[in-house]
């Protein structure tokens, strides 16, 4: 992930710039969906780090890993109405 590193810092940055005129940014289905999968990896990384952490069990970092999916495709439905399982909502 070092080579994304620079990408990364230059996106958050042209998004902070953006938000801080005011503008909304209009985001398609798509986009909305790109910046989750963004988002959902760097999660599941810390995730990760925190599982090792405490040392847990395979079992239990699957059932961490799945309830964390869960909640997140909640929130995301509650908070937009968009279902991340209805692939073609983000085609």
């Amino acid at each position: 992930m070092k080579a994304h590193k620079q990408i990364l810092e230059r996106v958050a940055s042209d998004f902070l710039e953006y938000n801080l005129k005011g503008f909304k940014p209009n985001y398609s289905n798509r986009d909305f969906m790109n910046t989750l999968i963004i988002f959902q990896t760097a999660l599941m990384d810390k995730m990760y780090d925190c599982q090792t952490y405490d040392e847990m069990s395979i079992e239990d970092r699957e059932k961490m890993a799945e309830s964390c999916g869960l909640e997140l495709r909640k929130l995301i439905h509650t908070y937009t109405g968009l279902d991340t399982h209805k692939f073609e909502e983000f085609i």
